[in-house]
């Protein structure tokens, strides 16, 4: 596998008539989403005493409750009626599978692979077909969860915050020690943007690995094989573009993608480590090495210039312009790249504007922040004992049974967040718009161009007025929170 840039890694492990009916007060006095909450805590309250005496740890447990029994993907179904078509986002990751498999089967639209011709499948096509040997009540509980029903028997979405006392639960029936092999980068994002986007359907996919599946072509980019006119770079840029043009059809267009999470990228570093990884000959010239690095552009172009699809790509730290030509290219108008910042107490409205000193960056940041779209803050200490403010960045339970505050900043964790508020303006301030004709307009409405940092280490043409520092989980500015299923 190609060794793309990925930073961080997983630490605990019109619109309107999609709103579900939260505004009416019922008979009781309640609020049709505190009913529907009050359904699910019961729930919750007879799982615990049902599984209280359920113990699967141990390998001699004669509870059939525990005996193993085999998930796939095809065992479960989409189920379109409780989501909304307009916002299908698209996520390029590793270890996709598991929660989405077991906990998250009828929010996951689709899940691909990457053949070895470079081109990507679906998941019922050649076999593909990811699957998980569980305890039968994982299987079952998690199924539960996922179908849950409110009162007028539809489909409804369930936060892994309402579960918490079942993952205490959990910690006998199915610990993570039982599973930690299949979480990584990914389940981070994959995590926050189905826990805060409720109406989110999503389609699952690797990173491309052109590299590593046509090292034949990539380890030796001036040579021209028997038989060819063209060399093995041209060969290379080649079969880039026909998977980049087949999955701008089949995948993109196909299954009508409206966002793409893309929490890595491809530079020079990272080719270097490929070139190491796959190739046994000397690593070529510095032209060379970027050439090759120009190979992905084609995908990038379908990722991050495809009409009415808005990308965000979490930024590298300490980019230069060698280094992160792909990452840091302009001409990728659709994509917006993200990079983070902490701070328990940000000071910024709801907008971001401010005349004034913004918050800190880390220096790693800071010294590519004329590059990077938008800042969002985490709320969290990162030394021991990882303090959080009120809104800190949360991260979810692998088996969706809990949220918790994140006790890592990495820009991967930040994309979704960026991705989940443009979701919200694009409900809030353009409901009913296409897409395609709102991206700029919500672009102006995460980063106005209205500030002015007083600071001398933020120089005006790093920033041009535009409010990069945003906060907006401090401003409850996500779907989750918006629909009332979080205060």
């Amino acid at each position: 596998m190609s060794k793309l840039r990925i930073k961080g890694a997983l630490l605990h492990t019109a619109v309107l008539l999609a709103l579900p009916c939260y505004v009416n007060a019922n008979v009781s006095g309640l609020s049709a989403a505190a009913l529907y909450q009050q359904k699910v805590d019961n729930w919750v309250a007879t799982k615990v005493v049902e599984l209280a005496n359920t113990d699967c740890s141990n390998d001699m447990s004669i509870d059939t409750a525990c005996n193993d029994v085999t998930v796939k993907f095809s065992d479960g179904e989409f189920d379109a009626t409780k989501l909304d078509d307009k916002q299908t986002i698209l996520i390029m990751d590793t270890h996709l599978e598991f929660s989405s498999v077991l906990r998250y089967r009828s929010r996951i639209k689709a899940a691909l692979r990457q053949m070895e011709s470079g081109s990507y499948e679906k998941n019922h096509i050649n076999g593909y077909d990811p699957s998980f040997t569980v305890p039968k009540v994982v299987r079952d509980t998690l199924k539960e969860i996922d179908l849950f029903t409110n009162d007028n028997n539809e489909t409804e979405f369930v936060p892994a915050l309402w579960l918490k006392e079942l993952y205490s639960t959990f910690q006998t029936v199915y610990s993570y020690d039982n599973y930690y092999q299949y979480i990584g980068h990914g389940n981070t994002p994959l995590l926050y943007l189905l826990e805060h986007n409720p109406k989110a359907e999503l389609v699952i996919a690797p990173f491309p690995d052109f590299f590593g599946k046509r090292a034949d072509l990539f380890c030796f980019p001036q040579s021209t094989e028997a038989g060819q006119t063209s060399t093995n770079l041209q060969r290379l840029n080649a079969v880039v573009t026909e998977a980049a043009d087949n999955f701008k059809r089949e995948m993109i267009t196909g299954l009508g993608i409206d966002y793409i999470n893309f929490s890595g990228g491809y530079t020079l570093e990272t080719l270097q480590t490929d070139w190491q990884n796959q190739c046994n000959n000397a690593l070529p010239d510095h032209n060379t090495q970027k050439a090759l690095l120009d190979t992905m552009r084609p995908f990038y172009q379908v990722l991050f210039n495809s009409d009415g699809v808005f990308a965000f790509q979490a930024t590298d730290v300490n980019m230069d312009a060698d280094n992160n030509a792909l990452d840091i290219d302009t001409s990728f108008v659709n994509r917006m790249l993200v990079g983070d910042f902490t701070t328990l107490a940000s000071n910024l409205p709801d907008d971001g504007v401010i005349v004034d000193t913004p918050p800190s960056l880390e220096s790693n940041r800071s010294n590519s922040k004329k590059w990077i779209d938008v800042f969002v803050n985490f709320g969290i200490g990162l030394s021991r004992p990882f303090p959080y403010n009120e809104s800190p960045v949360m991260e979810t339970d692998p088996l969706g049974l809990d949220s918790y505050p994140i006790t890592s900043m990495q820009p991967s964790w930040a994309a979704p967040v960026a991705l989940s508020r443009a979701i919200h303006i694009k409900n809030t301030e353009f409901p009913g718009e296409d897409l395609s004709y709102v991206i700029d307009d919500i672009k102006e409405k995460m980063i106005p161009a209205d500030c002015y940092y007083s600071w001398s280490d933020w120089r005006w043409r790093e920033y041009r007025g535009s409010c990069k520092m945003q906060d907006p989980l401090k401003h409850r500015q996500h779907e989750v929170y918006r629909l009332n299923y979080l205060p």
